[in-house]
């Protein structure tokens, strides 16, 4: 008898072989064939391909059932096979990760208990990704809480419509899948959206903290809404015909990747609202960074070598130029010590250009003031001809606007600030280096 079990098993392993040897073999000959098959042939191999993929899927979600249920010795067909559970066996066989393996075992439960028998049926047949029933189970067994029956069955019957998509409309992706079916809930239940919102302003928050490098990592969770308005934010700074940041406000010539992009535009915002009289006061006065600089390190700069300073909200160095920008930008306050630390003077705290200021600077400069830019002035910063640090008022006639990357290229002094003699104007001209 165990004779013939044994043969029984060894046949079916084999069957399995086999069969993975014909996928193979037809799938190779479709690939190779793809390459200078017509658009409509492609279309119908990518069809072919995709059933074969769901069906794959289906066959998977199948197994997980079986694992769970199949009768074994150590209360699981997972812990006879040596693995703690069946998430764990399939993490190691498949390959999968632990949510992967999550959805992949919680699917096996469903096809068995076929609570939610549309979505069991469209995961059985393949009509369904595993990764998208994934995504509908999951708002199922969220809101099966605090739903009756009835309620539940027209969800797990719409969410399955809009997961398989129709003749009038492509099938829904996981991400977009679990929007949709968030907009259905709440069209069914509008009080709750409400509520929701109220819950997501109590929940925000937002953490900053410093690297081992100096360099800070912000992370923030906020409001739907208010979410919504700083990701299109960042997306319109960080799109291929973004001219902010930009070198000369060409698009073509910046070289900075997306992620990149948005980190300037996300300082961009914060320096900006730094600077308005709406933001908190520390001390009854605007928020203010104390800039700190070694006397040996004013003779450095003064030299053109090497100098830093030392921010105090992170105690890290950072070039003197770059704090020259800095104080040029917000409101920061400097002091010089001796070399052994001592404050020997403590300098004013910067004084922006006021609104008024801005926006006559504006109307004398509307665009960046470099040659050849055309960054327009509400994109620029206000820059100190005479740099504040080195006693410079905060007058018009001190003023000018800089896109912000020419305004890091005057502080690293690669442009130099000189007067137009037709019209009298400054204008940011590049150092000759002789």
């Amino acid at each position: 008898m165990n004779v013939s079990v044994s043969a029984a098993e060894g046949c079916k392993s084999a069957e399995v072989r086999r069969l993975q040897s014909d996928a193979d073999r037809v799938l190779t000959g479709v690939f190779a064939e793809f390459t200078s098959a017509s658009p409509r042939e492609r279309q119908r191999m990518l069809e072919a391909v995709s059933d074969y993929s769901l069906q794959h899927q289906a066959h998977l979600a199948e197994f997980a059932r079986v694992l769970e249920t199949a009768p074994s010795e150590l209360s699981t067909a997972a812990k006879d096979l040596h693995y703690p559970s069946t998430g764990v066996l399939l993490q190691h066989e498949l390959g999968y990760g632990k949510s992967a393996a999550d959805v992949l075992t919680r699917l096996g439960k469903l096809l068995e208990s076929r609570e939610y028998p549309v979505l069991a049926a469209a995961v059985e047949s393949g009509t369904v990704s595993n990764q998208q029933a994934g995504v509908i189970v999951r708002k199922l067994d969220s809101w099966r809480k605090k739903q009756d029956a009835e309620f539940l069955l027209l969800a797990d019957k719409s969410a399955v419509e809009f997961a398989e998509g129709s003749e009038d409309a492509r099938a829904w992706k996981p991400e977009s899948l679990e929007k949709a079916m968030r907009a259905w809930y709440y069209e069914q239940h509008p009080e709750e959206a409400e509520l929701t919102t109220a819950e997501q302003w109590e929940q925000r928050e937002c953490f900053g903290r410093m690297l081992q490098d100096g360099r800070v990592k912000i992370d923030a969770v906020i409001p739907a809404d208010e979410g919504a308005a700083v990701l299109q934010f960042l997306d319109a700074n960080a799109s291929p015909k973004a001219r902010f940041g930009a070198p000369n406000g060409d698009p073509d010539q910046d070289q900075r990747t997306r992620t990149q992009k948005m980190a300037d535009a996300f300082m961009l915002a914060f320096t900006t609202a730094a600077k308005t009289k709406e933001t908190s006061t520390q001390g009854g006065a605007a928020p203010t960074l104390l800039v700190t600089v070694p006397i040996r390190e004013i003779h450095n700069y003064a030299a053109g070598t090497p100098a830093v300073a030392r921010v105090s909200r992170t105690q890290e160095l950072v070039p003197v130029a770059e704090a020259a920008k800095i104080i040029c930008d917000g409101a920061v306050q400097v002091a010089i010590t001796d070399n052994l630390g001592n404050v020997m003077n403590l300098g004013r705290t910067q004084r922006l250009f006021t609104p008024t200021q801005r926006r006559a600077l504006n109307a004398t400069y509307p665009e960046c003031a470099t040659t050849g830019c055309d960054i327009p002035a509400v994109w620029c910063e206000a820059h100190h001809v005479r740099w504040w640090s080195h006693g410079g008022r905060t007058d018009l006639d001190n003023g000018i606007n800089l896109c912000n990357f020419h305004h890091h290229q005057v502080h690293q002094q690669h442009l130099n600030i000189v007067r137009d003699p037709p019209t009298q104007k400054w204008k940011a001209v590049r150092v000759i280096r002789r």
